[in-house]
């Protein structure tokens, strides 16, 4: 492999660098470098010298090829300043100072991690854990503080320092991580907002978090606030659910079998069911009347959601509620009263085409990238790496 090939394979941008000696071993690679004289700033003084006080030999690891590993055995200069007499190192593009490894092998290990686990990575890039996270600590991860104009505030289980659920501030319009947040507490938010610039917001997303909301209104006045369609909605499905696990716990042991397994089937519209499906349905309801009362219900409920618009969303809302409200199910007189506390932001899901939808898919991602790292006690560790994982896997799709 010819010398100047080798040079650009490690990185080493450095024209006073060369090769003194190179082996090819069963483990890779053995190189010796050395650097030339050349003309250097004193950083105490600012004068030039070319003056040589010693010579140190420094390993460094480095990586030529895939899964070839490269020992480079590096005799550095250290210069005497002929004006202040004082010694100094002299500086390298393709290493830091006290640093082992290359920063070309830095960078690539850095891009790893955006994708697996600091392990994972580390294993890949041939380097230690333990060095890899020394490395992405010392990165500065930058975030924005002006938010964007359509705003999704939602809450992911992070578990990083004693607190159970993190916050994401999410730019809705273009799927981009905003910050990530230490906790869900209504003062923690409201410091957030009011430390970035809020002129620009005009829309704010999220689920039926009442700290959210109060955090929101305090900070930004009355900005047009939509509640997530899909949370509102599971209100429906559990009313349903509790009613049918309240039928459940009365039955003999093989009709609490057969009333659990249906679940799903319950949750169905009956638009999806089959006749042998609707059949089942109508045997299931027919044991007990309030859980045919509490499935006439879900299925009102589920047909004005999927029918209306925004004209008529508020009318058949009012009309649910009201049947809700009559009805002997408390479960459902409880989604009654969250519809009426929501209504407004309930009617803006209707008129306005936004959801939590991708902020749910980065809280996915999130969940994914704490598994794989079995979790992460650290939240300023934490929070890079979200944020990390977000730069890298737009660098790698360009």
């Amino acid at each position: 492999m010819q010398r100047h090939l080798i040079i650009d394979l490690l990185g080493i941008q450095d024209k006073h660098v060369d090769i003194w000696h190179i082996e090819k071993t069963e483990k890779g690679y053995e190189i010796q470098l050395y650097t030339k004289q050349k003309q250097q700033k004193c950083p105490h003084c600012k004068a030039r010298t070319k003056r040589i006080h010693a010579y140190r030999w420094q390993p460094v690891q480095a990586m030529l090829e895939v899964h070839q590993p490269v020992t480079i055995q590096l005799c550095k200069t250290r210069y005497l300043c002929t004006t202040c007499e004082k010694t100094f190192m002299e500086k390298l593009q393709f290493v830091d100072r006290y640093q082992r490894c290359t920063n070309q092998m830095q960078s690539t290990a850095l891009v790893y991690a955006g994708t697996q686990s600091f392990t994972q990575a580390a294993r890949h890039a041939g380097i230690t854990t333990n060095r890899l996270i020394r490395m992405f600590d010392r990165q500065t991860i930058p975030t924005t503080k002006v938010l964007p104009k359509i705003l999704s505030v939602d809450e992911f289980k992070g578990d990083a320092e004693g607190e159970k659920f993190q916050t994401v501030i999410v730019d809705a319009e273009n799927s981009m991580i905003v910050d990530v947040l230490p906790d869900r507490k209504i003062d923690t938010i409201k410091a957030y907002l009011r430390s970035c610039d809020t002129s620009q917001v005009e829309v704010v997303v999220m689920d039926l978090s009442q700290a959210f909301k109060k955090a929101i209104r305090d900070v930004l006045g009355d900005p047009l606030i939509v509640a997530d369609r899909f949370h509102y909605m599971r209100h429906v499905y559990w009313a349903l659910d509790q009613v049918r696990r309240e039928v459940q716990r009365s039955l003999s042991k093989k009709e609490r079998i057969r009333m659990k397994r249906s679940k799903k089937l319950l949750w169905k519209s009956p638009k999806a069911l089959d006749e042998e499906g609707k059949e089942k349905v109508q045997q299931i309801i027919a044991i007990d009347p309030r859980l045919k009362e509490a499935y006439e219900l879900k299925n009102r409920l589920d047909h004005w959601f999927k029918t209306s618009d925004k004209k008529t969303v508020k009318k058949g809302m009012n009309v649910c509620i009201k049947a809700m409200e009559t009805s002997t199910i408390l479960a459902f007189e409880r989604v009654a009263q969250m519809f009426k506390r929501w209504g407004k932001e309930i009617l803006h899901s209707f008129i306005y085409p936004y959801s939590n939808g991708i902020t749910e898919g980065i809280n996915n991602t999130i969940k994914v990238l704490k598994r794989l790292s079995f979790g992460i006690r650290s939240f300023q560790r934490l929070h890079d790496k979200i944020l990390w994982q977000q730069q890298v896997k737009q660098i790698l799709q360009k």
